[in-house]
């Protein structure tokens, strides 16, 4: 009997699921960006650039970290000329009329390697320093009582509360007091980056709006269907009702 009733019932269950199936969604894949693909790939290859995002980033002489020589200005780059556990051998500047290219180190982990090569990595920056000749109380103006040079900033340098340059001075390198108006503009490079993709990663996320959107129920499988839930108890009545059994008149059984 339980046999007989599925397979009378099953098909309806067929039909129902055949008018009205369930829509079946997909997850949505998100594409690898750049700052994946930077994070899988293998150590940074000589000749890619890494973005400085501290205060304290020194550039030292030696891959002993003994003696900094200057700190690097934030958010400007420096490119990598050979990657170390602890210290990566570094340049910065390039040799472009007054500025002149230094090698030297940097701690590793102080470094953001980058995946793109920055359209401003160095910061060009220079100065003018004066300098008095004793106090000369000559009027003669033949004699010099007061130089200007030129200086190439490089990075700063601190000594307690004393800040200094580390600056070019000709064809000299060494420390001048920091001018109280040196100041100059970040670079916003890597922030532009990292929002760009961000703003990626959330198109990722969005649903795609180039899927077919869900179709409602027509009215006309809405009848159906309740018209095959109303069919559904009645047969099942008439399939579990007991058959009639012929009646006995018990009194002229003998």
């Amino acid at each position: 009997m339980k046999k007989f009733i599925l397979s009378a019932i099953l098909p309806i269950y067929f039909l129902i699921f055949a008018l009205f199936p369930f829509p079946m969604r997909s997850l949505p894949v998100r594409a690898q960006t750049p700052i994946d693909s930077a994070v899988s790939s293998a150590l940074p290859s000589p000749g890619s650039y890494a973005c400085i995002l501290s205060d304290s980033t020194f550039f030292y002489s030696s891959a002993d970290g003994r003696r900094g020589v200057f700190l690097l200005p934030k958010t400007y780059y420096v490119r990598l000329v050979e990657y170390g556990a602890d210290y990566c051998k570094i340049e910065y500047l390039s040799d472009e009329g007054n500025y002149k290219k230094l090698t030297g180190y940097a701690r590793t982990t102080e470094l953001t390697f980058v995946d793109y090569v920055p359209k401003l990595p160095y910061l060009y920056y220079s100065f003018e320093v004066s300098y008095r000749i004793g106090d000369s109380e000559l009027n003669d103006s033949s004699f010099l009582t007061e130089i200007t040079v030129d200086c190439i900033y490089y990075g700063d340098y601190l000594i307690g509360s004393e800040a200094y340059c580390y600056v070019r001075r000709g064809d000299t390198f060494g420390y001048v007091p920091k001018p109280l108006t040196l100041s100059y503009t970040a670079n916003t490079e890597y922030a532009d980056y990292l929002a760009a993709q961000a703003a990626l990663s959330a198109s990722d996320a969005a649903p795609d709006s180039s899927t077919t959107p869900e179709k409602s129920s027509s009215p006309i499988q809405i009848a159906i269907l309740v018209v095959i839930c109303l069919l559904v108890p009645v047969l099942a009545a008439l399939i579990l009702k007991p058959p009639k059994r012929p009646f006995y008149d018990m009194t002229n059984d003998e």
